[in-house]
């Protein structure tokens, strides 16, 4: 009887705290619906919906005012030395050739860097000497192929996220590897890969970095997180630039450019360009090498073709005291030249002389391809003026 007294007596306890437990949630439910009632009330006496749709267009406008007052605030001075047609036609043929050396060795082995093997060489260029290739490393990830994979890869399967350990493991001899199972994996190898090059004549020099031709570069365009720029001397920050593409500049191009410009006669013309992810690259590269090596300051040109955005307003403002003969050309239909946005996280602007011309053809890759620049440059489409195009199809 005692146990079934206390038998109820705890059952009865845990209903009523259950009970209890049920009834304080129904309270606090309760007083938050009322809570939300009642500012909803409040809202509804003031709530137009001409309001909010009017609040809403004007927000996208307010924001398109100010992307175009930050593009504005840092409008690039005329250049002292003014836009050569003759030199960007050479340095977009350059640009060209970068991006053939790129792809020439990358298939093929025994490719030594040599220009004149390449398709587009001109003559023209018989005049310069190579002082040196720039090369990086890149990761090159082969089709799925199915293998047996190693009782090591089984007692470790985290093995099969690191492409570098697997290899090695497979390279390892058949007897020190105990048959596992069958799996399909992709294998990678890393391989060395022309990034530009740099060259001199008896009447100046040129520094050329190639264009962006990996998925990894695509993705660093993109990641547009920001650093510091900061003086190499004084430690004086200069503005805040894109982390991916200083990350490119510092880590995977061997050999270091401002090392390999020292060789160079600096007091002859410098010339750096680029097209794509090469354009960023001589944006960054060139400021490096006017801050540490002040004699060749003076004679350093950039012609920047198809580039994205590199570094913040503070950046570009420094840059135009620093290497005032800098000049961007951008066809107005590509919209690489548009990235990173002016202001998400972060705000991004140009550098250097917009020099712009329209070739639309219908798709991201064709307008802004190197050939589609080179074409528009050897009809000296680009220019430097205001443009006004109809609002319409009508004019």
């Amino acid at each position: 009887m005692d146990k079934i007294n206390r038998r109820q007596f705890l059952l009865g306890g845990v209903t009523a705290g259950t009970a209890a437990t049920l009834g304080v949630e129904h309270i606090r439910r309760s007083r938050a619906a009322a809570r939300q009632a009642a500012i909803d009330a409040y809202v509804a006496e003031f709530y137009d919906p001409d309001d909010w749709i009017q609040a809403a267009v004007t927000g996208d406008t307010r924001m398109v005012e100010e992307f175009q007052a930050i593009q504005a605030a840092v409008s690039f001075p005329a250049p002292p030395i003014p836009y050569s047609r003759e030199i960007s036609k050479r340095l977009i043929l350059l640009s060209r050739l970068a991006t053939q050396q790129y792809i020439t060795g990358r298939n093929d082995p025994s490719y030594d860097g040599n220009l004149q093997r390449l398709l587009d060489y001109d003559p023209s260029l018989d005049k310069y000497r190579l002082i040196t290739h720039f090369r990086g490393k890149e990761r090159q990830v082969n089709d799925n192929i199915e293998i047996q994979v190693p009782q090591q890869v089984l007692d470790d399967p985290t093995l099969l996220d690191d492409l570098t350990a697997l290899e090695d493991t497979l390279t390892q001899t058949e007897d020190a590897i105990r048959t596992g199972v069958t799996a399909v994996v992709k294998v990678g190898r890393t391989i060395e890969v022309f990034y530009g090059f740099l060259l001199e004549s008896d009447d100046d020099s040129i520094l050329v970095f190639r264009g962006t031709q990996r998925t990894a570069e695509w993705i660093g365009n993109i990641y547009a997180v920001q650093q510091g720029y900061l003086h190499p001397q004084t430690g004086e920050q200069l503005g805040r630039i894109h982390t991916g593409f200083r990350r490119i500049a510092d880590t995977i191009i061997n050999p270091l450019v401002v090392e390999a410009v020292r060789q160079i006669n600096p007091d002859k013309p410098c010339y750096v360009s680029g097209h794509s992810l090469g354009a960023a690259l001589a944006t960054l590269i060139a400021l490096d090498i006017a801050l540490a090596v002040p004699p060749l300051q003076p004679n350093l040109q950039v012609y920047a073709y198809a580039g994205p955005r590199v570094g913040d307003p503070e950046f570009a403002r420094s840059y135009a005291k620093i290497l005032p003969n800098s000049f961007r050309i951008a066809n107005l239909a590509d919209p690489i030249p548009t990235m990173p946005p002016t202001k998400l996280q972060s705000e991004f602007v140009h550098v250097g002389e917009e020099w712009s011309f329209l070739t639309q053809s219908g798709d991201l890759l064709p307008n802004h391809i190197v050939d589609t620049y080179r074409r528009a440059v050897d009809a000296e489409a680009e220019t430097n003026q205001p443009r006004r195009f109809p609002l319409s199809g009508t004019t």
